[in-house]
């Protein structure tokens, strides 16, 4: 059975990361204050958002193009080739974006995060609050994923600009 699915946007971000063409990324996504603007229509849901620290943001990568089935982690030559399934890569069955952000404000119909890993023009899904349900203290992950995020984490300073990412200590 393969039934068809169609969604519909609830809103577009409309201040999000420049392309990597655009930009040599200079900063952080966990720097940039990114603006969502919901649609009319869809206002109303954001009532109590305001409560949360952090939210999740699920949304269409719409300039993915192809499927790439496997792949190296980042393109990185000595990292192993895994399934798109092992990655958060775009070129995926159906290329839908998930990460959660820190939430800045919510002024209806906009809401300001960081860390949000979607370029301006991007279709948002949906909108769900990160809570105790959503937290796993220590998830395990590949070497390969270690590798990278420490190397990132130096980069970008993360313990500074973004305390509460990686694993508990």
């Amino acid at each position: 059975m393969n039934p068809i699915i169609c969604l519909k946007p609830i809103g577009v971000v409309v201040e999000g990361l420049n392309k990597p063409i655009d930009s040599g990324a200079t900063k952080s996504r966990f720097e940039l204050i990114s603006t969502i603007k919901v649609f009319d229509e869809y206002t109303e849901g954001l009532e109590g958002l305001e409560e949360y620290s952090h939210i999740i943001i699920i949304y269409w990568m719409h300039e993915a193009r192809g499927v790439k089935l496997k792949g190296r982690p980042w393109g990185i030559k000595n990292y192993p080739l895994v399934g798109i399934f092992a990655t958060r890569f775009p070129n995926r069955p159906n290329p839908i974006g998930v990460t959660v952000v820190e939430l800045i404000s919510v002024e209806k119909p906009l809401i300001r995060v960081k860390g949000l890993d979607a370029w301006t023009g991007t279709p948002v899904l949906d909108i769900k609050p990160y809570d105790y349900y959503d937290i796993v203290k220590n998830p395990k992950v590949p070497w390969w994923f270690i590798d990278n995020w420490n190397q990132l984490k130096r980069k970008w300073r993360y313990e500074i600009i973004a305390p509460w990412l990686g694993p508990c200590a």
